[in-house]
């Protein structure tokens, strides 16, 4: 026994011998190892994650100009004016609008009318005298033709405002077969987001796009309104015609008939408007330039996508005050009628 633990006294030294020496080994390996292995992970983690968010970003903004290109040039403001409002089974607001025409206003605008002839009528009996005999009479005849031509305007009065609605029909045909319904949006060459692997630039541009599809809903539901509004405008004016055109045949109404045509007209017109600002609205989008603050840092991308995003969300502002405002401004194109 004596014999084996002096054996194991003796070999103790040398198993510290061997441990120092792993343990030197592992300490050198460890050394040696290339450390960059944990954040090379990191950064392919947050490279893909910023990829996601810009993947994300980009969808949100091309589904927001589709989403406007949408609004109008194949639904209400292309459409004929029979079909505007589509019908609810065999009876549409036209139908509707045409009825109200010949059952009740029509009879009212032929009673206006005889009323008219009939001051007229008065007003030339009271410049006959015994040596005037002639010259009445022709102003008799006179009368009898104006009235006979603000009949016909009156009794097809309805087709007449129909006809004046197709002629900006046409207009509105031309202008889409020239620039279709807008062009599309070129992201990559635009730079809506940052191209740079910034996961708090990219999250704020996700802030701004969440915030910019709510002004697009709006911006939407507003040019959908204003067509909508537009085109029962249209069918109210149509059905009244016949009381302003049979005022005009009067010297002092005449001026309501006039501002009536205006006011109608002005109505029509403000369809090629709105085209013309939806069709504009892609390509103003495309010609908007980030700002460079010049720092020629990674800070510079940044800035430059977040105040593209602002201008965009600017823009789509500016297109609901624009939808809003086309009415006065067709308005304006007829001397402010």
């Amino acid at each position: 026994m004596r014999s084996e633990g002096k054996a194991l006294r003796r070999s103790s030294p040398s198993r510290k011998a061997v441990l120092a020496a792993t343990g030197a080994s592992l300490l050198f390996a460890v050394l040696l190892m290339p450390t960059p292995a944990h954040a090379s992970i990191a950064d392919d983690i947050n490279s893909w994650l910023c990829g996601m968010l810009r993947d994300f970003c980009n969808w949100i903004f091309a589904g927001q100009v589709n989403v406007l290109r949408s609004i109008g040039v194949d639904g209400i403001l292309g459409a004929d004016f029979t079909s505007m409002l589509g019908a609810a089974g065999d009876v549409s607001l036209y139908d509707i609008a045409h009825g109200v025409w010949e059952v009740a206003i029509l009879p009212i605008g032929c009673g206006v009318l005889s009323f008219v002839f009939t001051v007229k009528l008065i007003q030339i009996s009271q410049k006959m005298d015994g040596n005037a005999s002639m010259p009445g009479v022709k102003e008799v005849v006179f009368l009898l033709v104006f009235f006979a031509v603000f009949l016909f305007l009156i009794q097809h009065s309805f087709e007449l405002m129909q006809a004046l609605y197709e002629v900006v029909g046409i207009a509105i045909d031309r202008v889409t077969a020239l620039f279709g319904d807008g062009s599309a949006l070129n992201l990559s060459q635009v730079s809506i987001t940052t191209t740079d692997d910034d996961l708090p630039a990219l999250l704020a541009m996700i802030v701004v796009a969440l915030i910019s599809w709510v002004v697009v809903i709006i911006a939407y539901i507003v040019a959908l309104v204003v067509c909508w509004a537009r085109a029962i405008q249209l069918y109210l004016l149509a059905a009244f015609s016949p009381i302003p055109l049979s005022l005009m045949a009067l010297d002092d109404a005449r001026q309501v008939g006039i501002g009536y045509l205006k006011t109608f007209f002005s109505v029509c017109l403000a369809g090629l408007i709105i085209l013309v600002l939806l069709v504009a609205f892609p390509i103003v989008l495309g010609s908007l330039n980030a700002v460079d603050i010049g720092t020629n840092s990674p800070i510079d991308t940044i800035v430059g996508g977040l105040t593209y995003a602002l201008q965009y969300l600017a823009m789509c502002v500016l297109l609901i005050l624009s939808l809003v405002k086309s009415g006065s401004w067709a308005r304006d194109v007829m001397g402010g009628a």
